[in-house]
């Protein structure tokens, strides 16, 4: 058996898939009888800096729920693009003295080839780039119709005010210093009140509907009650009241959305038609703002001369309905056909930071929600389930960021060194999906041996029958693990495997490819490559998911309760034909019971096997 070659293997098979285009998503107009199952990651935003290895954690997480479900043999929309408007770009391009249309590019390049590395499967001839006129047009068209609707209005507020920023605030970019006043959330600046022309979106008329959509979605409890908390409907003497507040729609920069609306010399506003779409951002020499409170564009003659907004679009506009975008992007007539709409419908499945509870997923919940209006959509909530990932700190449990450099990995390193398969599985098996882990160079050493583990049983199989026990019990848990997002289990149980398979005498062919296609989700490259080296000739990404002999996954071992005078106080695994006496053992031993006990010999023990052990005191 040849040397596992990492590097070698992963390069050839990405080039090999991109050529192929495994991953392509079909249309609805192709996908026949395939039913339709959309997968999404929330966007990055591409700064400078890249990725470090906290950021693929949520990816590959969707990855791995992706790959099941095409194996699985549904029509799988899994696609990737880039929030590129807004503070963070513009800050960069600031700071670096360049142009941010410029940066951003660069920056999407950075990420392309970060990403394409760690071997994604996601669709890229469906990417899309929130700062591409072609994208924002639509931005653009929906703020048209929510001024039509009368859901968008201009007014003079107090706004919280970033000097350091140059720039207005909303509530959930704001955070506390230690000393409790209020600073930005990007380079804790002091935030001030101060009365400013804004514009506004009416979320507040969505409020109740808001509220109420929530008891419907698969989301984390916590994430739902954030939400009921931000909206915050209370009854006061028979009137309703809510906590939140209409949303300001308004920054004063230069790197967003225009607002396509012209401000006319008697005072009245009108807005651009259709046809005048995307209304585009000029070229400027400086992206400095004012000063004054007014954005870099009160600066551009040719601009104010056309009494064009100066202010534009927040951060959070593009991203309240990029996901409609994925299903259809390069149409020039609607944000995306009416028939790819209704065959995708919504998210099946969301993947992102629990930070975005009362931003992002407030907001686009509420565009979604008038779209559904104007019947657009078919759905009145956006994303049906959500899974939110555990942040990666540092080593010495710190967060990793550019404000300490030092402490972050970079998962090019990772990759260089171990290989894309061994990150992808690290993350995964470093603890549950949705909690917060500090990374650990040593441990992912581990995750590498069982890769080469693997890769070593291939040289020891024979043609003998498969339908191992231990295999089917792993295939049945690997693949509700999955659905459940509980990765680190799926591999623990993979790795058990492994371990019987190594101890047995002879691995079935058969049953080795059904391993490897259970393992094809988290380690793409390695699995492809033994799966071709079996005499395969199709990708292992686009074989069927192995079903499971269910004669086989019966489980010997049982959890019961154990009972003291009838009320449950514990409970132990017991296999269905243990003896009573086994059983007592068991339960006395168990601290709880031993309390209850007090040393005293119980009146007499009633054990139904497989059921119950009840002792009475």
């Amino acid at each position: 058996m040849k040397e596992y070659n990492h590097s070698k293997i992963e390069k050839h098979w990405q080039g090999e898939w991109s050529k192929k285009e495994i991953y392509k998503t079909l249309f609805s107009t192709e996908a026949k009888d395939k039913k339709p199952f959309y997968v999404l990651d929330m966007f990055p935003y591409p700064s400078g800096v890249g990725l470090h290895v906290g950021h693929p954690r949520g990816y590959i997480g969707s990855d791995v729920y992706a790959r099941k479900k095409r194996m699985e043999g549904w029509n799988v929309l899994h696609p990737m693009g880039y929030d590129a408007f807004g503070l963070p770009a513009e800050q960069y391009a600031l700071e670096h003295n360049i142009n941010p249309e410029k940066a951003v590019k660069e920056n999407v390049k950075t990420f392309r080839s970060q990403l394409d590395k760690i071997g994604f499967s996601f669709d890229w001839s469906r990417e899309v780039n929130t700062t591409d006129p072609e994208y924002y047009k639509w931005t653009q068209w929906i703020f048209l119709k929510l001024y039509e609707k009368g859901l968008a209005y201009e007014k003079d507020s107090e706004v919280n005010w970033c000097p350091a920023l140059g720039t207005v605030l909303a509530n959930d970019e704001i955070i506390e210093d230690a000393k409790g006043n209020p600073v930005s959330e990007r380079g804790n600046h002091p935030v001030e009140k101060k009365k400013m022309r804004q514009w506004f979106l009416k979320i507040t008329e969505y409020a109740d509907r808001l509220l109420e959509g929530l008891d419907k979605l698969d989301w984390p409890e916590h994430i739902k009650e954030i939400q009921r908390n931000w909206i915050g409907r209370e009854e006061i003497n028979g009137k309703v009241t809510y906590k939140m507040r209409d949303a300001v729609f308004a920054r004063q920069r230069y790197w967003g959305e225009p607002i396509p609306i012209v401000h006319n010399a008697d005072g009245s506003i009108s807005t651009l038609s259709e046809n005048e779409l995307p209304l585009e951002l000029p070229k400027v020499k400086s992206y400095e703002p004012t000063g004054t409170g007014e954005g870099p564009l009160a600066g551009v003659e040719s601009w104010v001369k056309k009494g064009y907004e100066t202010n534009t679009m927040p951060g959070w506009a593009a991203s309240s309905w990029y996901y409609l975008r994925y299903m259809d992007p390069k149409n020039k007539n609607n944000l995306a056909d009416e028939k790819e709409i209704n065959y995708w419908k919504e998210v099946n499945v969301y993947v992102g930071g629990a930070e975005h509870a009362t931003g992002h997923l407030l907001y686009a919940r509420f565009w979604h929600k008038f779209l559904f209006d104007l019947g657009i959509v078919p759905t009145d909530e956006p994303f049906k389930e959500l899974h939110n990932q555990g942040v990666i700190l540092a080593e010495d449990g710190t967060k990793m960021g550019k404000r300490n450099p030092e402490k972050v990995v970079n998962p090019d390193d990772i990759v260089k060194t171990f290989g894309a398969d061994t990150l992808r599985v690290y993350e995964m098996f470093m603890g549950p999906f949705d909690q917060s882990m500090a990374w650990n160079s040593n441990s992912i050493v581990g995750a590498y041996r069982f890769l080469e583990r693997v890769w070593r049983l291939a040289a020891r199989l024979d043609l003998a029958v498969g339908g191992d026990q231990i295999l089917e019990k792993t295939i049945k848990k690997v693949t509700e693990d999955i659905e459940k997002f509980s990765f680190n289990t799926a591999i623990s149980t993979m790795m058990i495997c492994v371990n019987e398979m190594e101890k047995a005498e002879n691995i079935s062919k058969e049953d080795f490819k059904k391993f490897l296609q259970i393992l094809a989700p988290f380690a793409p490259h390695i699995t492809e490559e033994l799966w071709h080296e079996l005499g395969e000739k199709e990708s292992i990404h686009l074989s069927s998911w192995p079903k499971y002999d269910e004669s086989k996954v019966i489980e010997d071992e049982v959890v019961i309760g154990i009972q003291v005078n009838g009320k449950v106080r514990s409970e132990m695994k017991v296999s269905k034909d243990m003896t009573e006496e086994e059983a007592k053992k068991i339960a006395f031993a168990d601290p709880v019971i031993a309390k209850w006990l007090s040393g005293e010999e119980p009146k007499k023990v009633i054990y139904v096997a497989g059921r119950i052990l009840n002792i009475i005191i």
